[in-house]
């Protein structure tokens, strides 16, 4: 074997971080639905447990030295004749023993009284179940029912590879109940799940189907941002993933199928409007060619920092309803509402053009812990804080039960991969749902966050030039369309 080193892999030019730059970046989170369906199933368990000592003693015996004489094992104990007349009596009672030619020998019941691997005789008792039990219809392993809510209802499927396997399910249920039985049996088994084993499968019913939501959490390589890998791990521990192998598959699907053209998307526009509502904090980043778009990502990379007073301005990587953007963003929200401004009625968001945008209730979550702080700020405001979203086109249903209002609009000409978040007169959000460092692949969201007066007013600006495209009623939407107007920019 040779002692040299082995070489450093380096990166070629154009990947985007170098190696010791790398790391980990969550770019994206979602919730589908996993089909599920109840069974009944009616099985016995075998209730283990030891035979009396005295015929213990003798079956150990007549195992060791078979077609051994009743006076030898009255012998080999000490023991009277009415003494090995009783225990004869409770081995050859249930058929654990029989004489032949006046010699003791096992049955094949007896046999299997000495499990494989122990010395010492076992009997065991079966005992019947029957209980409702849920599993999924891809792994076909078990999944307990729970309550889901109005967004969750109106979630998207995770796909099925082989629809016409699910009318199988029934058939497979007693092979899968057998291997997570252990998972599966009721408390009371389960305290004594050493006396315990499954004896057999009888009955399989099924009942009704249901659906629990599965969380996909997105990561990607900062060298490869538009290459995602998927993560489970918010939903089961990764041992119980492992048993799952089609549900992963499953997730991987849907993932992939969320890739898109960032020429079809006009990203290279929405990065103009970015640098058009924030010049100062991106003037670095620019060229005559416009947002160096790979630059910008490997420094948001390297500082995607925590807003503080002198910086009103922070990166964002990955949508804003991931935990740790929920948090940076109302850490913004929180310096903005230290100035003198009034409290907001209205939030308002643009909705990027991009695959399953909001397809998660961390989304909603977000919007309620932005409602609580800004109450929390104004406790003395009778106005309860309303979510508003803009959506060019149709909104899925999860978004409309997001927000408490959607308007849609027939046509916009707002750059289909852009979203922006705006708390009127306190703080503003930006991002582009593109793929970076590719022509295509996974859109990823990148841009910013602001508390400044400036970046503030020009993003309000920005979006009430274009509100009307969205309200087909513009007297009853006079309170909206007021609570976006712009107050003069601070110099």
């Amino acid at each position: 074997m040779s002692n040299h080193p082995r070489p450093l892999l380096r990166l070629k030019k154009h990947e985007l971080l170098s190696p010791d730059e790398d790391r980990k970046m969550e770019v994206g989170v979602y919730d589908a639905l996993l089909p599920c369906r109840k069974y009944e199933v009616a099985y016995k368990v075998a209730v283990l447990g030891k035979v009396s000592q005295s015929l213990e003693f003798l079956l150990r015996l007549v195992k060791a030295v078979p077609g051994i004489t009743e006076e030898t094992a009255a012998a080999f104990f000490g023991f009277e004749q009415a003494e090995i007349s009783y225990v004869l009596n409770e081995a050859t009672g249930p058929g654990f023993v029989e004489w032949r030619e006046g010699r003791l020998w096992l049955t094949s019941a007896g046999e299997m009284l000495f499990r494989e691997g122990t010395d010492d005789p076992v009997i065991y008792t079966v005992e019947e179940r029957c209980r409702d039990l849920g599993f999924d219809l891809l792994a076909i392993a078990p999944q307990a029912p729970r309550a889901i809510d109005s967004v969750e209802l109106t979630l998207p499927e995770l796909p099925i590879t082989d629809p016409a396997g699910t009318g199988r399910v029934g058939n497979r249920i007693f092979e899968r109940f057998n291997r997570f039985f252990y998972e599966l049996v009721d408390r009371r088994d389960r305290e004594q799940i050493q006396q315990r084993d499954l004896y057999s499968v009888d009955r399989v019913v099924p009942k009704e189907r249901f659906q629990v939501p599965v969380r996909v959490q997105v990561f990607a390589q900062a060298s490869a941002p538009s290459l995602p890998e998927i993560d489970l791990s918010a939903w089961r521990a990764e041992h119980e993933i492992s048993d799952r192998p089609q549900i992963e598959s499953a997730a991987a699907m849907l993932v992939d199928d969320l890739k898109v053209n960032g020429n079809q998307i006009s990203a290279s526009q929405a990065y103009e409007v970015l640098v058009e509502l924030a010049p100062n904090f991106l003037k670095e980043f620019v060229t005559k060619a416009g947002l160096n778009v790979n630059r910008y990502w490997r420094d948001a990379v390297g500082r995607a920092g925590e807003p503080r007073a002198d910086r009103k301005t922070v990166p964002i990587i990955g949508p804003l309803y991931t935990e740790a953007n929920a948090r940076r963003f109302l850490e913004v929200v929180d310096y903005g509402l230290r100035g003198d401004a009034e409290r907001p009625e209205f939030v308002f968001s643009v909705a990027p053009q991009t695959p399953l945008w909001g397809a998660s209730t961390q989304q909603r979550d977000t919007l309620s812990y932005l409602r609580r702080r800004i109450a929390a700020a104004a406790p003395a405001s009778t106005n309860e804080l309303r979510t508003v979203c803009l959506f060019p086109g149709k909104a899925a249903w999860f978004i409309d039960r997001t927000f408490d209002e959607v308007l849609g609009a027939d046509y916009s000409d707002l750059p289909p991969a852009l979203e922006i978040m705006i708390v009127p007169h306190i703080a503003v959000a930006a991002l582009v749902h593109a793929p970076i460092g590719a022509a295509s692949g996974y859109a990823v969201p990148l841009g910013w966050a602001s508390f400044d007066e400036s970046v503030v007013a020009r993003t309000q600006a920005f979006v009430t030039e274009r509100f009307y495209s969205f309200v087909r009623e513009p007297n009853r939407h006079g309170r909206l369309i007021h609570a976006l107007h712009s107050r003069p920019e601070s110099e």
